[in-house]
């Protein structure tokens, strides 16, 4: 009898957790994640669900965003977000290690892993593909030997000495940073400059190539114009990824199938399917710009428009970083002469700072949007 009560306990035992198996299976098949959700999300019980949190999810996109541009590290960027009231799921300081995580975590982007194996899942991405990919880039040089640094100085790194091509450097004294000349080449004249004075000179060349508010304004109403103008031809081209997406889908079904059949080795199937799915998903990112910027051909134009009027406004916070950020953005060859700070800029930046009228004829020409001829 005792052997027979065994038994039944064994065969309930083993019925219950194919059962549980099987129900996972199930579930990563549907694309939902069997655990909580990451920082950014929050599980729906109610609908089995993960969702959005609308009060962090904006935050852990922008955490992306600045990595991508490779003058954050993880804790400046705990630093940043802690006064932005960003907390663990714990409630507890999203410090650097909580950062690398999440910039880490594919699930950011439509999938998730899962003993090994990658699943799409049906929550909503926070970043593109591509976006993620960007910041594994970043990662990987950051995380290549280097020097440790004693001092974390906003501007080093930035400029090259004007007179003998050494990289400026900095350090405080008396309260003050002052930037100067490594001098690695050997003797050179270059003076110092405080970083005040520095800053000054990049707050004027912000205010340069701002854009007027009317400028802005109706150039913004002309690009709308020309995007409406496009929707036919952005219809065909989303057609076109649709199509593509569509034969993905097929050949992650015969995948599935041949593993199934036992045709293909599982960590061939492992491969193939990542591979296949890291596809989907450029096309996906490419298929929802389309739908949320319509493929306009002018987007770059409209984020140059919209980048030149928060110009202005970084002057005014005064913000360094985002200075800096700015500052990279808008040219290249920063140099460091004479106390004065020189740069080549970019096609586009380069007219707006090289052009006094792009700025003043407002003053001259009241609410006249075109220049005088």
């Amino acid at each position: 009898m005792l052997n027979i009560a065994f038994g039944q306990s064994k065969y309930f035992i083993d019925n219950l957790s194919e059962n549980v198996k099987r129900g996972l299976r199930q579930k990563l098949r549907r694309g939902e994640y069997p655990g909580w959700a990451p920082l950014g999300y929050v599980n729906d019980l109610k609908n089995h669900t993960i969702a959005l949190d609308p009060g962090k999810h904006k935050l852990v996109k922008r955490i992306f965003e600045l990595y991508a541009t490779g003058n954050y590290g993880l804790k400046e960027l705990s630093i940043k977000f802690d006064g932005h009231g960003l907390k663990s799921q714990s409630g507890k300081k999203a410090y650097p290690s909580v950062i690398e995580r999440i910039l880490k975590n594919s699930f950011y982007c439509g999938v998730f892993k899962y003993n090994g194996e990658l699943h799409e899942g049906k929550h909503e991405p926070i970043i593109t593909k591509k976006l993620f990919d960007e910041v594994q880039v970043v990662m990987r040089t950051r995380g290549r030997p280097h020097k440790n640094k004693m001092h974390n100085y906003t501007f080093t790194g930035l400029m090259k000495c004007g007179t003998c091509g050494c990289y400026i450097t900095a350090e405080q004294k008396k309260g003050h940073i002052y930037y100067r000349c490594t001098k690695k080449k050997g003797a050179c004249d270059e003076k110092y400059i405080r970083e005040e004075a520095l800053t000054e000179q990049m707050k004027d060349i912000l205010q340069k190539v701002s854009l007027p508010d009317v400028w802005a304004e109706k150039m913004l109403e002309k690009i709308e114009q020309e995007k409406n103008s496009e929707t036919q031809s952005n219809s065909a081209l989303a057609q076109s990824l649709k199509t593509q997406i569509d034969t993905v889908n097929n050949k992650l079904d015969k995948l599935l199938d041949s593993h199934l059949d036992g045709t293909i080795e599982k960590l061939d199937y492992l491969k193939k399917k990542e591979s296949l799915i890291n596809e989907k998903l450029v096309l996906d990112g490419k298929n929802k710009e389309i739908l949320d910027k319509g493929g306009n051909r002018l987007e770059p134009l409209r984020e140059f428009i919209l980048s030149s009027c928060q110009a202005k406004k970084i002057a005014l916070t005064g913000d360094l970083s985002e200075i800096r950020t700015f500052i990279k953005n808008a040219g290249s060859n920063f140099m460091l002469k004479g106390k004065k700070f020189e740069f080549l800029a970019k096609r586009g930046w380069r007219i707006l700072a090289e052009n006094p009228n792009c700025t003043s004829w407002l003053g001259r020409r009241g609410s006249d949007p075109r220049p005088s001829r």
